[in-house]
């Protein structure tokens, strides 16, 4: 088998290490002292978590969350023992096994889910590491009020028949179906999600905080009346805030924060300016001119002709199209920046590829000048996000594998200022060449 140097994709994402650790550095001092869960999930929100992940960590960030078992368990490998993984989205046949021998810790959505873990946790002789997830309004995943009562149920049921057990010195039973008296179910947080805390005024948020709040206050007596076997109620993991959450709340609410978004330097407020609130874009799209040409007066570009010009112009073709991530429905609204200047897109972006109008007369752009599609230096991703109809959050996330990632590293200088205030952030400091301390 032959291997081959992989050569430079046409479209190409820049990711910027110093502002992911900025970024965070700035998020966690407005959080303190709730701390700062780093969201990863969606391959770092397409900006790549085989990037994103380790340069965090190796700032000093241990906290990690992403969606899915696979995907924490990737980060796993990536990490290893000594990041915190949570993920919480998984269905009734999904293998928990893997996920519980790696101590990623699992968002609870169900009662179903508490007898399928307690069973896992015999079978691999692992502690199953628990968040209630309980659904204070926003209607997706979580244990609704009924559930919820049926998890407590659940819970003190399983408390005794282990207190039995232990009382008896019952070995283990071979068949862990016969009972759900797992010695390893260990509940170590509890958390929700805002639906709309990034419109401060709405009075949901405030709704949401009160359910949460009586949740938090009967998982501590259910954990107190089992006198340590279901966990420390003291110790509980608290968390409800999301990134707008994290950025409209003061203080913070609850013991930690789930950060996505805000992380990459851009805002989930709808009138949000991400410079205003101390951050900054962590990546840049890029992609290169490969072909100019002269266009005459009503001369037409890409399918279906939807553009046609009004007079003589110059296009230049650019790499990148919906094959990469960019949304389609952006034609004829988005623009891109070549040179410090920007020109609009014409005609509808294809698979592949899409058609710039930089204008006659035009000598300053040249084949192989670099084109910024979004971030520093061009457009935003919010900008993006409105020429096609959406947000910033599925620009990003949606560039496609196509794209290749890579990192601009640190300074000897951003290095440095970074170590000098991991432990101030409350995180573990490490070196700038990424060895702990």
């Amino acid at each position: 088998m032959t291997s081959f140097d992989i050569p430079e994709a046409l479209v190409r994402a820049e990711i910027d290490e110093a502002a992911l650790h900025d970024n965070a550095s700035v998020l966690a001092e407005r959080l303190a002292p709730a701390r700062l869960k780093c969201v990863v999930k969606a391959n770092a929100y397409g900006h790549g978590v085989d990037l994103v992940a380790p340069a965090l960590f190796t700032a000093g960030w241990r906290e990690f969350c992403v969606a899915t078992i696979p995907e924490a368990l990737q980060l796993r490998e990536l990490l290893g023992p000594e990041a915190q993984i949570l993920a919480w989205l998984y269905g009734p046949t999904t293998d928990l096994d893997a996920a519980l021998q790696a101590e990623i810790a699992l968002g609870v959505s169900t009662v179903g889910s508490l007898d399928r873990l307690a069973e896992a946790a015999l079978r691999t002789g692992t502690t199953a590491r628990l968040h209630l997830k309980i659904d204070t309004g926003l209607g997706r995943n979580g244990l609704a009020p009924d559930d919820l009562v049926r998890a407590f149920d659940w819970l003190r049921r399983h408390d005794e028949e282990r207190r039995q057990s232990a009382d008896a010195g019952d070995a283990r039973p071979e068949d862990p179906s016969q009972t759900s008296a797992a010695p390893g179910i260990r509940i170590v947080g509890i958390m929700s999600h805002f639906a709309v805390a990034d419109e401060p005024e709405r009075p949901e948020t405030a709704a949401q905080s009160a359910v949460f709040s009586s949740a938090h206050g009967q998982l501590r007596a259910v954990l107190d009346a089992a006198d340590g076997r279901l966990g420390e109620s003291e110790a509980l993991d608290v968390h409800i805030a999301n990134s707008p959450g994290a950025l409209t709340l003061g203080p913070c609410p609850g013991t930690s924060a789930r950060v996505g978004l805000a992380l990459y330097g851009l805002s989930p407020l709808a009138d949000g300016d991400a410079a205003a609130l101390g951050l900054r874009p962590a990546l840049r799209l890029l992609s290169t001119v490969i072909n100019l040409k002269d266009i005459p007066a009503g001369h037409g570009a890409s399918y279906g002709l939807t553009f046609t010009a009004a007079s003589d112009t110059r296009f230049a073709l650019v790499p990148g199209g919906y094959g990469d991530g960019l949304p389609r429905a952006a034609s004829n609204r988005a623009e891109v920046a070549i040179r410090g200047r920007r020109y609009p897109v014409v005609g509808r972006i294809a698979m592949d590829q899409m058609i710039i109008d930089i204008g006659t007369g035009n000598d300053d752009v040249a084949i192989g000048d670099e084109v910024v599609i979004f971030g520093p230096g061009g457009p935003s991703a919010a900008e993006w996000g409105t020429w096609a109809d959406t947000i910033n959050y599925e620009i990003v996330t949606q560039l496609s594998a196509r794209v290749q990632r890579f990192a601009r590293a640190d300074s000897a200088e951003s290095a440095g200022a970074e170590s000098a205030s991991a432990e101030s952030a409350g995180r573990q400091p490490a070196s700038a060449d990424g060895v702990e301390r």
